[in-house]
Parts: C-alpha cells; sequence; structure tokens
C-alpha cells in the first residue's frame, strides 16, 4: 500500500547546530565543520537508502554548511542557463522562522550552488536566487561575498558553502533570538532529488513552514 503522507512530515523537527568561531578558513580548508555539527536528516524516515548528509554550523560572523552526496558514477556538471539540467544544492533560510507563514519574506533567501559549472572551467559556483513571490524593495544580496569549494570523489562529491551574515537581512536578530529556518535540496541529475525532510507535492521551495528550525548553540 502506498503511503501517501511521508513519514517525516508526521513530526515536527527542531534541530541545533553548534559555534564554529574557526570559519570561514583560507583557501582549501573553507570549513571542515566537526562531527557534533552533523544534522539529523528527516528524510531518512521516507527511504531505506539516503545519499545525502548535512553538517552546519555558526559564528557572528555567518553560517558554515557542508553538504556530501555519495552515489554518483557519472561526473558532475551543470549551467546557469540550464539549471533543471543541472547538478546542485539548493539551500533556504528564513531569518525569523514562524510556523504560520506560508510564503517567503523579506527575510529569506535562497542560493543555489553549481556543483561543477561549465561555464566557469568546471568550478563551483554560487548565486543568490529567487524561487517564490518576493515583496518589491527587497535588499540586494551579494553572491560573490559568499564562498563556496567542491571537492570530488568517486561516487559523489563534498561541498561547502559560506554565506556571511551581511547577505542575510536579519541575521544578527536571529543570532540574537537563536534561531533560524533553513531547507536544503540536493538536485542530481544521475540520483535525483534529495530533500531534508519532504518534496514533491508539497512546496518547500517556497513555504518556510516547510523548513526546519535551527537554535543556534553557544
Amino acid at each position: 500500500m502506498t503511503q501517501i503522507v511521508p513519514n517525516s512530515f508526521l513530526f515536527q523537527f527542531s534541530l541545533q547546530i553548534p559555534r564554529v568561531d574557526a570559519m570561514p578558513g583560507g583557501r582549501g580548508r573553507l570549513l571542515k565543520l566537526p562531527e557534533s555539527s552533523t544534522l539529523f536528516v528527516p528524510a531518512r524516515l521516507n527511504s531505506e537508502q539516503m545519499p545525502m548528509s548535512v553538517r552546519m554550523a555558526w559564528n557572528p560572523e555567518g553560517l558554515g554548511l557542508e553538504v556530501r552526496l555519495r552515489g554518483k558514477t557519472q561526473p558532475a556538471a551543470g549551467r546557469w542557463a540550464d539549471l533543471k539540467h543541472s547538478d546542485l544544492v539548493r539551500v533556504l533560510l528564513d531569518m525569523r522562522p514562524g510556523t504560520n507563514v506560508q510564503r517567503v519574506t523579506d527575510y529569506c533567501v535562497e542560493l543555489v550552488a553549481l556543483i561543477c559549472d561549465d561555464d566557469a572551467d568546471d568550478a563551483a559556483t554560487v548565486r543568490f536566487t529567487e524561487s517564490g513571490p518576493q515583496r518589491p524593495g527587497r535588499r540586494t544580496l551579494d553572491s560573490g561575498k559568499c564562498r563556496v569549494e567542491r571537492h570530488l570523489v568517486a561516487d559523489g562529491y563534498d561541498l561547502s558553502l559560506w554565506v556571511p551574515g551581511s547577505q542575510l537581512p536579519g541575521y544578527e536578530q536571529a543570532v540574537e533570538a537563536g534561531v533560524l529556518g533553513f531547507y536544503c535540496i540536493v538536485e542530481d541529475t544521475e540520483v535525483g532529488p534529495v530533500p531534508l525532510s519532504v518534496l514533491g507535492d508539497f512546496p518547500a521551495t517556497w513555504n518556510p513552514s516547510l523548513w526546519i528550525p535551527l537554535e543556534l548553540k553557544s
């Protein structure tokens, strides 16, 4: 019998991420987050196979994220002109999370990281994007201030992403409150979409109420 509602949707999750002051690092060692920063991936409740793992940490200067994907047999590739057929990681952040908020607000941001950008000599690249309706007058964000590194392995990749707080509207207030909203989706042309929790009929890319609250541990 087909299960209509995925197991991960049956629970309300709240996760914790540690403070790591030693980030970002220099070239070649952008993050190297400790094991204590490993996040539980709710989508594990929906399938026996989970090719993605996630680590995340914070400090007063910004957020660090590591996404690891395994299970590939083909090299990653992608272009900004054709995201539908590209290998990428989509990251969504909300500096003022609330369970009753059904649309992205001025305090929500979305970033997309291409694993191998064909137009950048196959280097990893990252940009701020918009997946949901945004109100006019939004602050202009500079993806050039973010940093991204990628390490390829035989069956996948490790992606490291640093997002400075200066590019996250309301980040100082989120640090004071000790909580923010987070979601990520690996979109891989070979492995398929791998969400943090739910996808499919669930509008996770533009409904922040489906994102996971993260407690910022001191």
